[in-house]
């Protein structure tokens, strides 16, 4: 993440100097260290940077098949469009932690390491859980932070991410649903059929676009929903039948569960991605506007060396038809 510690006048203060060191050194440790949430985010965006207060996302719709035309009459012509535009707007978060100069006179040096460590992988969890909430929740809100602070969840068209009337920029293409409420089940049917599905949206021009889904997301305790994907992923035979019969679906998938998606009791929610779609249409974009920034100084009140974390950044969406989700509390219901 590349963070930024900054040095304050504060740590001139004798007593605090030398442990001012050590705990910018765990902070730079913490930060190279790889973590499941860094991975997390890699799995589920398309991470980018940003140098402004907002990005905006748009595109152009394809041009049709080429004609046919008798010799010597002209090309007909072909029009491109600009689609849905996209604005995201980038969020601040900012953490405070302190050391207490009873700590500093006790010596207590690992606690200190333990809550300087602590601040750098909370700004990495909370990358994640800003990813996380965006893509996993139904509607066109989702929250974020200890305060429930509401973030827009919407994509170009106006509706949320996953919708069952999805419109294009062209008027003739029909309305398309990217969620449904049928439950995953015990073999690869939905999950087959789902995935069909996804190959066959229509693009802003009505063209088929074609994409294979590769890639399921569920929550981290969805246990017996994540067993039955283990097998389909991995049994070389049918899974859920007694004929021998060839697992179609073996190696066409990767798994990621996660921890930070909690389904509600009773519920086994799924997302089946397309990563080769996601980065063509920009589909759930991750950017750091501002890396992790660190600054620190001691309060004379009480003596404690206190640290202020922030950093900015935003998780949204240009287009829909890279996710499908299935096991929605309201959407689409195949019969």
């Amino acid at each position: 993440m590349a963070i930024v510690i900054s040095k304050s006048s504060g740590l001139n203060d004798d007593l605090w100097k030398p442990v001012g060191q050590v705990i910018n050194g765990v902070m730079q440790d913490a930060d190279n260290e790889k973590t499941q949430h860094d991975q997390l985010v890699k799995d589920i965006a398309v991470e980018k940077k940003s140098k402004k207060y907002a990005e905006k996302q748009t595109g152009l719709t394809s041009l049709s098949s080429f004609d046919v035309v008798s010799e010597g009459d002209n090309a007909p012509a072909d029009d491109m469009q600009e689609t849905f535009p996209k604005l995201i707007v980038h969020s601040q978060f900012m953490k405070d932690v302190a050391m207490t100069k009873q700590m500093l006179d006790d010596g207590d040096l690992d606690g200190m390491k333990t809550i300087a460590r602590n601040l750098v992988l909370g700004y990495k969890r909370t990358r994640a859980e800003l990813a996380t909430n965006a893509l996993v929740t139904e509607g066109s809100e989702f929250v974020i932070g200890p305060k429930k602070k509401k973030l827009d969840k919407t994509t170009g068209d106006g509706l949320g991410l996953f919708a069952t009337d999805h419109k294009s920029v062209k008027a003739t293409v029909k309305t398309q649903s990217n969620v449904f409420t049928n439950g995953f089940g015990t073999d690869a049917t939905m999950l087959i059929r789902l995935s069909n599905i996804g190959r066959n949206f229509l693009n802003d021009s009505g063209q088929v676009t074609g994409y294979t889904f590769n890639k399921i997301i569920i929550p981290g305790n969805c246990y017996a929903l994540e067993e039955t994907i283990q097998r389909i992923m991995k049994s070389s035979l049918l899974v859920g039948s007694d004929y021998n019969d060839v697992n179609t679906q073996k190696g066409k998938w990767t798994l990621v569960v996660d921890p930070l998606w909690q389904a509600a009791e009773g519920t086994a929610p799924y997302i089946i991605m397309s990563d080769e779609a996601n980065k063509a249409y920009n589909g759930t974009v991750f950017y750091d506007r501002t890396p992790l920034d660190v600054k620190s100084e001691v309060n004379i009140h009480n003596r404690n060396l206190e640290y202020n974390g922030y950093g900015r950044m935003s998780c949204g969406f240009n287009n829909w038809r890279h996710v499908i989700l299935g096991g929605a509390t309201q959407g689409t219901t195949l019969t």
